[in-house]
């Protein structure tokens, strides 16, 4: 059993640019009524999103209220429609694709010098719309190859594409439109990454036994890449989200091959991936899905997490010199009722982009929030032998559960700050690992070299965060949360990450050589290395989401901790 998960699946650059306009408008002008003049993608589940953020679908330019802000989508618009929506006085951002912007300028110029414009394209799509426009309404628009024979004379003709037309019909009928007309000048202005995308398909339908496209059913250029595989002759379903997938039929199948249009955001196509990997479960070896079964109850409970961090503890023992005593147990408590609590407490976002775990979660509350407070129990009770840490765990208790609750008298939440989640959690984690032991062995003042092992185990769970926000990049951004790859921007995120992972990892060689740390956490520097593979495989989407790959960023900070042990 065997899943593809093609590397040019989900958002292209003009949708992706369009989204994150959008979003941005929705936080920055929250007093402010905010549209999209249309849809901004073709995609139901980002609309939704869209909708519950208060951003709302205008039909007409003319339905636009003065004073308002309105966003022009990826499709683009015809010139007269900016004009009207300048006369409404509106607030005018424009998302407009760049290669589509292209293909405007195009049209124009060559309008002008008398050419007559064919638009190869589908005739009621917004993005032909738009192109029309700036050859004042006046283009042929035709689909097919039939279509060419009852076009009318003329002496010089443009032929464009719809950028997210099929590449090889395209250029079949731009040679028969040479055949008719004496001048033809011809711009192939389909867009990289339908090419990219297309030919992707077709190399791996010679792979796999079923094609799955992501992506909504009104999506034209979902559509085509369902078509393609078809016309490879490879079963091929074109699906919306994970719910729709046939699971008996795909039980049949060894190798699937998956694929999302260009306006699919990647939390869906993860999803479906999931969804497939549970499906074909039952066709591995008994010691693989009981493997995989536990491996995602531990990650779906955030159990996994917890034990990262108490294996951060763990080493920070080792670093300190300290036998190993409750430190490990108290932050495994301590940081599994947290995750839960506070997942608990933000459900809703949840139910925004992942409604299976939104599900389990609201299924299992009870549960949950007993063994949450069950887990801040022990670990209080561990620590009451020794008032003081007993005090640090109380107060790092009190803050964690004050995260998602709004401050009554600022009137915000911790969570919502830019950057919160990404900065605070690695600094409670470094924390846990370095003051903790000490305060267990009833030391107030701490050795210097502590404030070192704050700051190397907080680089740590920082770069662990931040592997995950960037995994989730698409989703926050979308439920309004801010991140620090979202500040930062998702290439300068992972620049910063390679640049920390290097240097901590010539770290850990120079505490072992400089400071006489145990040199067992040289084998960090080993890990931190596997860190930067995993990374590059996740910038350069080689490496497909599944419950395998999920748990590799932890499961690195738990081999540190079981190595620190030998």
């Amino acid at each position: 059993m065997r899943i593809i998960l093609a590397q040019k699946a989900g958002f292209c650059m003009g949708v992706k640019r369009a989204v994150e306009l959008v979003f941005k408008t929705a936080r920055q002008y929250k007093n402010r009524p905010v549209f999209t003049l249309g849809p901004i993608i073709h995609n139901p589940q980002v609309l939704e999103l869209l909708e519950k953020q208060g951003v709302h679908i205008l039909k007409r330019p003319e339905e636009a209220p003065p004073g308002s802000v309105v966003v022009i989508r990826a499709h683009g618009v015809p010139p007269q429609v900016k004009d009207i929506l300048k006369k409404r006085e509106v607030k005018v951002i424009d998302a407009t694709c760049p290669r589509v912007i292209k293909v405007q300028l195009i049209i124009r110029k060559f309008f002008k010098k008398g050419y007559k414009v064919i638009i190869i394209g589908e005739k009621d799509h917004p993005e032909v719309k738009g192109l029309m426009g700036y050859a004042d309404n006046q283009a042929w628009i035709i689909s097919t190859p039939e279509e060419i024979e009852n076009l009318p004379p003329a002496e010089a003709v443009l032929v464009v594409a719809q950028t997210t037309q099929n590449e090889k019909l395209f250029k079949e009928m731009a040679e028969r439109i040479k055949g008719r007309y004496q001048e033809v000048k011809v711009f192939n202005t389909i867009c990289n990454a339908t090419h990219n995308r297309q030919e992707e398909v077709r190399r791996l339908a010679k792979l796999v036994d079923v094609f799955v496209v992501v992506g909504g059913k009104i999506s034209g250029n979902t559509r085509r890449l369902a078509q393609i595989a078809q016309s490879c002759g490879v079963k091929t379903y074109h699906i919306e989200t994970e719910d729709e997938l046939p699971a008996e039929e795909i039980k049949q199948f060894n190798t699937i091959a998956v694929t999302a249009g260009a306006s699919t955001p990647y939390w869906l196509i993860r999803r479906v991936v999931y969804r497939l990997e549970e499906i074909l479960a039952s066709k591995t070896p008994f010691w693989w899905r009981i493997l995989y079964t536990w491996l995602k109850v531990l990650l779906s409970t955030n159990f996994w997490a917890a034990l990262a961090g108490a294996s951060l503890t763990v080493l920070g023992c080792r670093l300190s010199g300290i036998k190993i005593n409750e430190a490990p147990f108290i932050t495994f408590f301590y940081l599994w009722a947290m995750h839960l609590l506070n997942h608990l407490t933000d459900l809703k976002t949840t139910s925004l982009t992942d409604p299976t775990r939104f599900a389990f979660f609201s299924r299992h509350r009870l549960l949950f929030i007993t063994i949450g407070i069950v887990c801040i129990f022990f670990a209080l009770f561990l620590s009451l032998r020794r008032p003081l840490a007993f005090m640090f765990i109380l107060s790092l208790t009190g803050l964690g559960l004050i995260y998602n609750v709004e401050i009554p008298f600022f009137k915000i939440k911790f969570k919502n700050l830019p950057g919160s989640k990404t900065i605070l959690v690695p600094l409670t984690w470094g924390i846990l690992g370095s003051f903790l032991p000490w305060f267990l062995k009833g030391i107030f003042v701490i050795p210097p070299s502590t404030f070192l092992i704050l700051l190397y185990l907080s680089t740590l769970a920082f770069i662990r965060t931040c592997c995950y926000d960037l995994l989730d990049i698409q989703g926050d951004q979308m439920v309004g949360k801010e991140t620090l790859p979202i500040v930062l921007g998702e290439k300068t995120s992972f620049r910063l990450l390679y640049i920390l992972i290097l240097g901590l990892s010539l770290a850990s060689i120079w505490l072992v050589y400089i400071y006489n740390f145990p040199a067992i956490i040289l084998a960090n520097a080993i890990i931190l290395i596997g860190f930067l593979i995993y990374l590059w495989q996740v910038e350069h989407k080689h490496l497909r989401p599944g419950v395998l790959s999920d748990a590799l960023v932890d499961g690195g900070l738990i081999l540190m901790g079981f190595l620190s042990l030998l």
